[in-house]
């Protein structure tokens, strides 16, 4: 479990799960990871409610919080927001899709979240391929999806199927498990 090592996910940490159980984030990359090193799980709720979160993440006394970027969006914009204390939260994924600068900004500024991580990956692939550090610069979480896991290899081509250099824009055409 590579990406549980990637946000350094320990027995000291209680971590908020927002995200769907029903799918590998909140399965896998959530309660997996907590069972695997004794983790706290903070569940604050049968669906994603911006209040319910921010409430969990306070009162559990959280130090990491898993969501997509619109979870991330609506939280802070919340009008309970400011009733809370995150001065614990430090890490945990952000993933589902890109991440906005002003998103991941006000992610550590407001929610002390410096060292969340971007994930990108698919279920055949349990479930993910590539993850970014706690240490990479906000530009290189947002404008990439970190580092390709080390079970992993990639093929990434042009349209017409031949392998591009490093620092292309393109798809995303093969993750084979080694």
């Amino acid at each position: 479990m590579l990406y549980r090592k990637a946000m350094r996910l320990s027995e000291q940490d209680a971590l908020c799960i927002p995200v769907s159980l029903y799918h590998c984030f909140g399965m896998v990359l959530a309660v997996l990871a907590c069972v695997s090193v004794g983790a706290n799980m903070v569940f604050p709720g049968e669906g994603f409610d911006p209040a319910a979160t921010l409430a969990a993440v306070a009162e559990e006394k959280c130090t990491k919080l898993h969501g997509v970027p619109t979870m991330f969006i609506a939280e802070p914009d919340h009008s309970s927001f400011a009733n809370y204390d995150f001065s614990r939260l430090r890490t945990g994924i952000m993933a589902g899709s890109p991440c906005p600068i002003e998103t991941m900004k006000k992610a550590v500024s407001r929610m002390h979240l410096a060292e969340i991580t971007i994930a990108y990956g698919m279920t055949e692939t349990s479930p993910v391929s590539f993850q970014s550090s706690t240490t990479d610069p906000l530009d290189k979480r947002t404008t990439t999806v970190g580092r390709i896991q080390p079970h992993l290899e990639v093929k990434i081509v042009d349209p017409m199927g031949e392998i591009v250099p490093v620092g292309e824009t393109v798809e995303l055409a093969r993750v084979v498990i080694r």
